[in-house]
Order: C-alpha cells, then sequence, then structure tokens
C-alpha cells in the first residue's frame, strides 16, 4: 500500500471489534504502549464474520458502528504487528482479509479526526 503524504501524519487507530478493551486482541494495543484517546464512531455497516466482525463504508445516511480511538507510538512498527494481527498484507493487499486505510471518527464532543481503520474487504 502507497501511502499518500497526508496519511504519513496519522497517529490515530480506531478499532471496533477484537482489539477493542475487554476483547481478545486488545493485548496487542497494550503491548505496542498505544493511548486509548476516546470512544467513537464511523460511518459503516458491520457484518458478523463468527469468530469477528468486518466494518466496510456505507454511503447510507446515519449507519455508524461504535468502536474506540487510540494514539499510536512507534507508528511504523506498531503498524507492521497491527498489519499482521488483522491480517493485511502491505504488499499484497489484494489477498488480505482486511485492508488499512484511513477514514473520518466522530467523537463525542463532536470532533472528527482522521485515523486508520481495518476494512473488511
Amino acid at each position: 500500500m502507497v501511502k499518500s503524504l497526508p496519511e504519513l501524519d496519522i497517529d490515530l487507530l480506531f478499532v471496533y471489534g477484537a482489539l477493542r478493551r475487554s476483547f481478545p486482541l486488545h493485548h496487542h494495543l497494550r503491548r505496542l504502549g498505544t493511548e486509548f484517546v476516546a470512544a467513537g464512531k464511523v460511518q459503516a455497516e458491520l457484518s458478523d464474520l463468527g469468530e469477528f466482525p468486518g466494518a466496510r463504508r456505507s454511503s447510507k445516511r446515519g449507519k455508524t458502528i461504535e468502536g474506540e480511538l487510540y494514539r499510536l507510538h512507534r507508528m511504523e512498527n506498531t503498524l507492521k504487528v497491527l498489519d499482521q494481527v488483522e491480517g493485511f498484507s502491505p504488499r499484497n493487499p489484494g489477498k488480505s482479509l482486511f485492508q488499512r486505510a484511513t477514514t473520518e471518527v466522530l467523537l463525542p464532543n463532536g470532533a472528527r479526526r482522521l485515523a486508520w481503520i481495518y476494512w473488511y474487504r
């Protein structure tokens, strides 16, 4: 995946599934030293994939999913580890289960932030 210039500065990650607090994969975020920022939501629809959910962008107004926003430290290493956890290969995105991209996150106070998310392909 080729990053555009604005994406190089994005140090936030939105999680909506197994990486959230009290869920099975959250230990990866703790181990990587991420920092919880706030609850949030994104315009998307959620699919039940059995053991975990998958989110897809939605064009339907008002269709959102809730999740958590985290600040990433040591960006390059953190994203490399999370790519493996989420089954995303930047070298072969077409064969990945999820794809890392950016999205707008709406915070409870009405603020909007740009963050990484793993979309279900």
